[in-house]
């Protein structure tokens, strides 16, 4: 009996687990949007209009950062000092470091390498292998405007700040809402178990049917698969009639 119990103990503990865990994740949805599993989610779009300037934020060891969450640009405030020694930011980013040490420009992060990550929080996290690993947490604020800040930098992970009135979950309707072709579904559905469910109800009280004979179109029914088989037969003869025996009951065959 106790071992029963235990079993059954951490299988509800399991299963809260995977629930929890479930619930924290935000899938990307788009550029840099997600999606919690209850339909709410995160749209950072509105942070910065089309063509507008990146999020920049100053480090006390005089690095930069600059971000660009929804679109890759390939400017920085930054570019024309005279000191610099190279610059990948100008390939395209999304969040790009100005090294003061080395006076470079350092390309974090592109759009294609967004990742929605939850880890006590919600986070952008960019991931470059063997040489970089960046996160910015998102940080929901009352606040209209968006702040951006670095947090901690080790050698090779660096941790940003984003507080933003958009880093709060709202309602994604545009992402939660059931496709066309779902809707289409459940309409022939609902359609097939209406006519099935009118048509026996028919059969049954005004003409008495009972057992398969309250199926409506029984005869139809029937038929199909060979009808079905008619039409194939036709259409891998390329849409020709095959000469064939006429039925031995038919008319034609007196």
């Amino acid at each position: 009996m106790g071992k029963r119990f235990a079993v059954v103990a951490v299988l509800v503990w399991w299963a809260g687990l995977l629930t929890f865990t479930k619930a924290s994740e935000c899938n990307r949805v788009g550029d840099c949007s997600c999606e919690f599993y209850d339909g709410r989610g995160i749209n950072l779009r509105p942070i910065i209009d089309l063509g507008g300037q990146p999020l920049h934020a100053n480090d006390s060891s005089g690095d930069a950062y600059y971000f660009s969450p929804c679109q890759d640009i390939n400017y920085t405030a930054d570019d024309n000092k005279p000191d610099i020694t190279s610059n990948e930011c100008l390939k395209g980013y999304t969040l790009c470091k100005y090294d003061a040490v080395h006076h470079q420009l350092v390309r974090l992060g592109e759009l294609k390498e967004t990742q929605f990550t939850s880890d006590e929080g919600l986070f952008l996290s960019y991931i470059k292998p063997n040489h970089s690993i960046t996160h910015v947490k998102l940080v929901c604020t009352s606040d209209k405007k968006s702040y951006f800040f670095p947090d901690s930098t080790t050698n090779v992970t660096t941790h940003l700040l984003l507080f933003s009135p958009y880093a709060c979950p709202i309602v994604i309707e545009d992402f939660s809402k059931p496709s066309t072709g779902t809707v289409l579904l459940i309409m022939l559905f609902v359609g097939f178990v209406s006519y099935f469910l009118i048509g026996a109800t028919v059969n049954a009280l005004y003409l008495g049917a009972r057992g398969i004979e309250m199926v409506p179109h029984l005869d139809f029914w029937r038929g199909l698969p060979g009808l079905v088989r008619d039409g194939a037969q036709f259409l891998q003869n390329g849409c020709r009639v095959a000469n064939r025996a006429p039925d031995p009951d038919s008319y034609d065959a007196i």
